[in-house]
């Protein structure tokens, strides 16, 4: 019997998590779920409209990510950079969904054309070493230029943020879409879609290196498969990285593609994006799981990770269940 992945991250988690002196503490403090580990605020997901956001109240923006650090605090995510205000940290919109014949952008919220946006979130579980927050999203469509909104897609996120090892954090994501009553959207391939990372502003093409579990680079890594692509590099204490995993590729699916930036743009800048639809256009159903299911895995840790190392993070967590 194939046990869902949210049932994977629970049963393995205990294993990943060792005795750490801090503790975690959780809590819904203005419009996000925080959680500090021995004071220090390491990761927040907002579930309120952002307060006061660049460019005005068409960014007010909410069901993303941010900050997420590793224990050192090195900040790994970035909010509203100046060149795409939409960016938020980690996030998952989809870029177009098409209802009734008619494409609807939801990424750029400033198009007014759609958004994703979180309803409610809350804190499940929490201990000294893991704290399990769930949230329900929904993405939305407007017909009239952003005057009113119409909710087309009903989402939930399960997210599971735990220690990993003496130096690091591990964040699961498990992700489940479903069309509204009476709709029928469908997720439109675009070379960028779905989950998304916009990393460290200090970190460019100069300090940092990206590589994919294809072995690829910042300049021959876009649109290539990959089941994993992490960000390494200097900070005031050293090194980081940021390891992302997709799960597209477990129980005989397809690696999802990459979107990432190369050298020349925006200075090197991380750019991370897993795709489920750079070649096809997919109707939300449960079947289609490309879209309807999709689970990722975040590490943050205090150093660089070798290739072989992000090979046995993603080995175990797609270790096979009995």
């Amino acid at each position: 019997m194939r046990i869902p992945l949210s049932m994977r991250t629970l049963l393995l988690s205990a294993l990943f998590i060792l005795p750490a002196t801090a503790q975690f503490k959780a809590m819904d403090k203005e419009g996000r779920i925080e959680i500090r580990d021995g004071g220090k605020r390491v990761f927040a997901y907002q579930h309120a409209p952002l307060k006061d956001p660049k460019g005005g109240e068409i960014f007010a923006a909410s069901a993303f990510l941010h900050p997420l650090t590793t224990p050192s605090g090195f900040v790994l995510t970035n909010i509203q950079p100046d060149d795409h205000l939409h960016h938020l940290g980690v996030w998952w919109p989809w870029k177009l969904v098409q209802v009734d014949g008619k494409k609807h952008v939801t990424w750029e919220m400033q198009k007014k054309q759609g958004r994703h946006r979180a309803v409610s979130a809350k804190i499940v579980r929490q201990n000294d070493n893991e704290v399990i927050v769930t949230a329900r999203e929904l993405t939305e469509i407007s017909k009239d230029g952003g005057k009113t909104y119409m909710p087309v897609i009903r989402g939930t996120a399960v997210m599971l943020f735990a220690r990993q090892g003496k130096d690091g954090y591990r964040l699961d994501i498990d992700l489940h879409h479903s069309p509204v009553e009476g709709k029928k959207p469908t997720i439109v391939k675009y070379r960028y879609s779905g989950f998304c990372w916009r990393g460290a502003p200090e970190w460019t093409s100069s300090n940092s290196a990206l590589l994919s579990s294809g072995g690829h680079d910042r300049d021959n890594g876009n649109h290539q498969p990959a089941k994993w692509c992490q960000v390494s590099g200097m900070t005031p204490e050293g090194k980081a990285t940021m390891l992302v995993m997709s799960a597209a590729a477990m129980d005989g699916g397809q690696p999802e593609l990459l979107r990432v930036w190369g050298s020349e743009q925006h200075h090197g800048n991380p750019f991370v994006n897993f795709n489920p639809v750079v070649k096809q256009s997919f109707e939300l159903t449960e079947e289609n799981e490309a879209v309807s299911r999709r689970s990722y895995r975040l590490i943050m840790v205090d150093r660089e990770l070798k290739a072989q190392e992000a090979d046995q993070y993603w080995a175990d967590w797609a270790r096979p269940q009995k």
